[in-house]
C-alpha cells in the first residue's frame, strides 16, 4: 500500500527503476539523486518504515542556514532507489537521466514519525557530500499546495557554509564518478544497466586477485567498515631516534590523504575530513583496480620532480589551474583490509601486506601508486642523506607501534630545514616594481587563542601567484588587526585580513625577538583550518637522548609563572594540539580566579602526567613530603589508618602542581571544615558509546526536573569527557552515609520512571544502549573533576560550566579546550557565577523519604526548605 502511487506511475517493462517492493523498516539510508526529467532537479530522499521518503529540490541543498530550498513530497519509492543510476526512457514518467549525487545515513533528532507527521523534521546527514544538521518543514497557508510544499534548511553548525555551492562543487556520481553526459553516453552505447540494485551497482567488471588474508595477521580483529577514521599524526622532535625498533621513511612535501575503498567504491579525504575524490580522478581511478573490496589506506599525493624530490607548489598550481601534472600518491600504512581492523596489527605487519596488495595490482599502477619503503635502524645516516638530498625530512615510526587515530609519539617527524604552517593576518603595500602586495603577515595561534605575529615573508611568489594571492586576501580585509603583539609603526602600514588562510612557509630559524628569519612562501594549504596552526616545538623523547653533535635542547631552560619556577616548560603536554607546559601553565593563570573556588580548602585527588597526554600517568591522592611549599595536607581518617591528602589555596599552589605533571584535579565535595558532611551533589552522567548528545542532554533536563522537584537548584557542565556533570550545592548538613542515600534516591527515581534509558548500576553488561547515572560520587573519599580542570586524553578537553540555555543537542564538548576555554570566559563569563551565592539544604524530610524510597510520595513537594 505504501508504494501503490509508485507502483501506478511505472510500467516496469520499460523502465530500469527497481520494482515496488517494500524494505527493512530499520533502514536509515539516506540518497540525493540529480535527475535531468522535464526540469533538472535533486530528489532527496529519507528511508523511513520500509520506504524511501522523497523530495523534489528543484535548486539542490545549500550550506547556507539563509538558503529556505523549495522540496516538493512526491510519492515514496521502494529502499532500492537508493542504489539506481541510469537512464530512465523518454516518454516514461520522469524520464531522463539520474545520477546518484549524494548517499550516506541520517540520524533523527527526535521521533521521526511523529516529527514527520507534524511536518517539521530534524536530522544529522552523514553522507559523503552533506553533512551536519538539517531540518525539513512543511510550508503552511497558499504555499502549502495541500501539504507537498516543505524547505529544505541547513542548521547553524561547523558543516554549515554561506560562501560554498555543493552543486557547482560536485558534478559526478558519487559511485562511478561519471558526469550526467557520460551517463547518458553509456545509455546511448548501450551499456546502460537495465537493473540496479546496491549489490549491482558496486560491482566490478573484472574478478578480484586475490592477496594474502589480512586475517592472518597478529592482532587484526574482525569489525565492520568503519563510518569515520582520523589519520594518525607524527610529533615533531629534534633527534632521529636510535636502535633497531625504529623504522625510518622519507617525509613527502605533498597533501596526507585518506584513501577510503567501501564495495570498490573510492574516497579520498584530507586529514579534516574534506572529500577531495573529485580534486584527484586519477588516483582514485587507479586505486579502484587494487584486489581489495574494502580497505583505509594512508598516504601522501604529491608531484615528483625528475631529481626524486617532491614539489608542493608544483601540486598547488595543478590544483589551482586544473593542469594535468603526474601525480603520485605514495602510500605507507593500512589500518583496515577487508573487514579487518588492523589498528592493533605491528606497523611492520601492516607494510607487508600493504606492499603485496600493490604488488598484486600489477605493473601498471606503479607511476600513479608507490608503497614508501622504509630503512630499519641507522637513523643518523638516514637524516644525513635526506638532508643531502634537499628532501623536507623524515618519519620515524616504532617497528611494533599500533596505529592511532590521533598525534602519537610513536610516530616522529625529524626536519632539515625549519618549515611550518602560518596563518596569513594582513599584506603591506608594494614597493618598486612589484605589484598587488609587499610581504604578507604570519602568525601562529598560542594557548589563549591568540593570534601571535611570526614575522612577515615577500619572496617565493611568481606573478600569477600574486594575482591570485591578492584576490583572495582583497576579499578578506577588516578594520582591526588579527594580532595580539604588534607595534604601531607596522600597524599603520598594514592592509589587515581575515586570519583564515593558511600558508606553507620555509625559513632558516628564529631572530632573538621570535620573529622568522629568511623566510620563502612555499604554497597555501587548503587541508588545514588556521584555528589548529601553532607554533611547532620539537617534543622530548626520553627514551632518546639528544645527539652529541647537537646543542643542548632549549626546553631545559626555566621561567617563571605565578611565582613558580617551571622546568622544561617548553615540554609538549599534549602533542595534538602541541600545548607545552608553559601553555598549560598560562591557561590555569587565566582561570585560577573562577576555579580555585571549586578547589581551595578541598581535599583533592590527582592524576599526573610528568611525559604528558599519551604517556605515563599515575593516580596521586597523598600528600608527600617533597611537595612544594605552596601546597598543604590535611589529615583524614580512612579505614584502617590515616592519610594526608593534598590541599590547595592559591593561584601559586594550582601553578606548582602543573609544574609537578598534573593534568586533572578532582577535589572531595566537601570543605576541610566539614569533612564528614558533604556541601555538593553530583551526578556523573556517563552514556555509553551508542547515545546520541540529544539523549544525554534529555538526561541532564530529566535530573534537574528531579531535583527541582526535591526543591533543589542544580547547575551542569561537560566532563571533558564524553558525559555530563549534573550539580546541586548544599549546605554541609548531612552526614556521608545519608547523602549517599538521597543522592540514590533521585537517581532510582529516574531510572524506574524511564527504565528503557538509565541504569544506577555499576554494572557495565547492563550500560548497553543506556547512560549510567552514577550517583556514587557522594560517598565519602569519592571525587569528581573539578570545574575548569583539563583532562589527560587527546584534545586538551576541559570540564567547563555550562548555562542551561547551551544544553543542545548540538553541544559539542570536545570544543572546551584548554585553548578556546579563556576566550570563552572573556566573552560570556563564568556560567556557574550564582552557584555560590545558593542557600539550599536537604531536609530530614527529604532525608525520611530517602530512607524509604519505595513507599508513595507525594507528587507536591513540600520536604525542602530554603535557608
Amino acid at each position: 500500500m505504501k508504494l501503490q502511487e509508485y507502483k501506478r506511475k511505472r510500467n516496469f517493462q520499460k523502465t530500469p527503476e527497481p520494482r515496488a517492493e517494500a524494505g527493512k523498516t530499520s533502514s536509515h539510508l539516506y540518497v540525493i539523486q540529480k535527475h535531468a526529467a522535464s526540469h533538472l532537479h535533486y530528489d532527496f530522499r529519507l528511508a523511513l518504515n520500509g520506504v524511501l521518503k522523497s523530495w523534489a529540490v528543484p535548486k539542490g541543498p545549500s550550506l547556507n542556514p539563509d538558503d529556505k530550498r523549495l522540496a516538493v513530497h512526491v510519492e515514496d519509492h521502494p529502499l532500492d532507489y537508493g542504489a539506481f543510476e541510469g537512464i530512465i526512457p523518454q516518454g516514461q514518467y520522469g524520464g531522463g537521466t539520474v545520477m546518484l549525487w549524494d548517499r550516506g545515513a541520517w540520524v533523527p533528532d527526535g521521533d521521526p514519525e511523529k516529527q514527520y507527521e507534524k511536518g517539521h523534521l530534524r536530522f544529522e546527514l552523514k553522507g559523503q557530500r552533506l553533512r551536519g544538521n538539517w531540518s525539513l518543514i512543511r510550508m503552511g497557508g497558499r504555499a502549502s499546495a495541500q501539504g507537498k510544499n516543505w524547505l529544505l534548511v541547513k542548521e547553524k553548525d561547523d558543516s554549515a557554509n554561506a560562501s560554498h555551492s555543493l552543486t557547482e562543487q560536485y558534478t559526478t556520481s558519487v559511485v562511478t564518478r561519471r558526469s550526467m553526459e557520460e551517463i547518458a553516453a553509456q545509455a546511448d552505447s548501450g551499456k546502460a544497466r537495465r537493473k540496479n540494485s546496491p549489490q549491482k551497482i558496486h560491482e566490478r567488471e573484472k574478478p578480484l586477485k586475490p592477496i594474502a588474508a589480512a586475517s592472518t595477521l597478529p592482532l587484526a580483529k574482525k569489525a565492520p567498515f568503519p563510518d569515520s577514521f582520523k589519520p594518525q599524526l607524527a610529533v615533531l622532535s629534534e633527534d632521529v631516534p636510535t636502535g633497531e625498533e625504529w623504522i625510518h621513511e622519507v617525509k613527502y612535501d605533498g597533501y596526507r590523504l585518506l584513501a577510503f575503498i567501501h564495495q570498490g567504491r573510492v574516497r579520498l579525504l584530507t586529514r579534516n575530513e574534506l572529500d577531495w575524490t573529485h580534486r584527484f580522478p586519477s588516483i582514485a581511478s587507479a586505486l579502484e583496480k587494487l584486489p581489495v573490496r574494502d580497505a583505509i589506506l594512508d598516504g601522501e599525493i604529491v608531484v615528483q620532480k625528475k631529481d626524486g624530490t617532491t614539489d608542493f607548489q608544483a601540486l598547488q598550481n595543478a590544483l589551482r589551474h586544473g593542469k594535468k601534472t603526474d601525480l603520485t600518491y605514495y602510500l605507507f600504512d593500512l589500518p583496515y583490509c577487508d573487514g579487518e581492523d588492523l589498528k592493533q596489527v605491528p606497523l611492520i605487519e601492516r607494510k607487508k601486506l600493504l606492499k603485496h596488495l600493490l604488488e598484486s595490482a600489477g605493473k601498471g599502477l606503479n607511476a600513479t601508486l608507490r608503497y614508501s619503503d622504509h630503512i630499519e635502524g641507522e637513523g643518523a645516516a638516514v637524516i644525513k642523506n635526506a638532508c643531502h638530498y634537499a628532501l623536507e625530512g623524515i618519519l620515524s615510526k616504532r617497528v611494533e607501534s599500533a596505529y592511532q587515530e590521533r598525534r602519537s609519539g610513536d610516530w616522529l617527524k625529524i626536519k632539515c630545514g625549519h618549515r611550518q604552517e602560518f596563518v596569513l593576518g594582513g599584506y603591506t603595500k608594494p614597493k618598486g616594481s612589484r605589484k598587488n602586495f609587499g610581504s604578507l603577515l604570519l602568525g601562529t595561534y598560542n594557548a589563549k587563542g591568540e593570534l601571535t605575529y611570526a614575522g612577515h615573508v615577500g619572496t617565493g611568489f611568481d606573478h600569477a601567484l600574486l594575482e591570485t594571492l591578492f584576490t583572495a586576501l582583497y576579499k578578506r580585509r577588516q578594520q582591526q588587526s588579527p594580532f595580539n603583539n604588534l607595534e604601531d609603526k607596522l600597524r599603520r602600514e598594514v592592509t589587515w585580513t581575515k586570519p583564515d588562510l593558511v600558508a606553507e612557509i620555509q625559513f632558516a630559524g628564529w631572530t632573538n625577538d621570535g620573529l622568522l628569519r629568511h623566510p620563502t612562501f612555499e604554497g597555501l594549504r587548503e587541508d588545514k583550518k588556521a584555528r589548529e596552526v601553532i607554533l611547532e616545538r620539537p617534543a622530548e623523547t626520553p627514551d632518546n637522548p639528544p645527539a652529541s653533535s647537537r646543542p643542548s635542547r632549549k626546553t631545559n631552560r626555566s621561567e617563571e609563572i605565578a611565582g613558580v619556577t617551571l622546568t622544561h616548560p617548553d615540554r609538549v603536554l599534549y602533542p595534538e594540539q602541541g600545548i607545552t607546559k608553559k601553555d598549560l601553565c598560562l591557561y590555569y593563570e587565566q582561570v585560577a580566579k573562577v576555579m580555585l573556588p571549586h578547589l581551595k580548602g578541598r581535599p583533592l585527588s590527582l592524576v599526573r602526567c610528568p611525559r604528558g597526554e599519551g604517556q605515563a600517568c599515575f593516580f596521586q591522592k597523598h600528600f608527600t613530603d617533597s611537595a612544594p611549599d605552596s601546597i598543604r595536607g590535611i589529615e583524614i581518617s580512612e579505614k584502617n589508618t590515616a592519610g594526608t591528602y593534598i590541599l590547595v589555596d592559591d593561584v601559586k599552589g594550582l601553578i606548582s602542581l602543573v609544574q609537578l605533571g598534573v593534568l586533572e584535579f578532582h577535589p572531595w565535595p566537601c570543605a576541610e571544615q566539614n569533612i564528614e558532611r558533604p556541601d555538593r551533589l553530583i551526578f556523573d552522567l556517563d552514556p555509553s558509546p551508542e547515545i546520541k548528545m540529544a539523549e544525554l542532554v534529555q538526561a541532564a533536563l530529566h535530573v534537574r526536573d528531579r531535583l527541582k522537584e526535591a526543591g533543589l537548584i542544580s547547575f551542569v557542565k561537560t566532563t571533558g569527557g564524553k558525559g555530563l556533570h549534573v550539580v546541586a550545592p548544599v549546605q554541609p548538613t548531612v552526614e556521608w552515609d545519608d547523602f549517599k542515600k538521597f543522592a540514590g534516591l533521585i537517581a532510582n527515581d529516574i531510572v524506574r520512571k524511564y527504565p528503557g534509558n538509565y541504569i544506577a548500576t555499576m554494572s557495565k553488561a547492563q550500560r548497553a544502549g543506556k547512560i549510567f547515572i552514577d550517583y556514587f560520587r557522594n560517598g565519602r573519599g569519592a571525587t569528581s573533576i573539578a570545574s575548569y580542570s583539563s583532562r589527560s586524553r587527546p584534545g586538551a578537553t576541559v570540564s567547563t560550566p555550562l548555562d542551561w540555555k547551551e544544553l543542545t543537542p548540538q553541544l559539542k564538548p570536545e570544543l572546551f579546550t584548554v585553548r578556546s576555554v579563556p576566550a570563552r570566559l572573556t566573552k560570556k563569563g563564568d556560567a556557574w557565577r550564582d552557584f555560590f551565592n545558593v542557600r539550599q539544604r536537604i531536609t530530614e524530610s527529604l532525608l525520611r523519604d530517602s530512607l524509604h524510597p519505595f513507599r508513595e510520595r507525594k507528587e507536591k513537594n513540600h520536604a525542602a526548605a530554603r535557608i
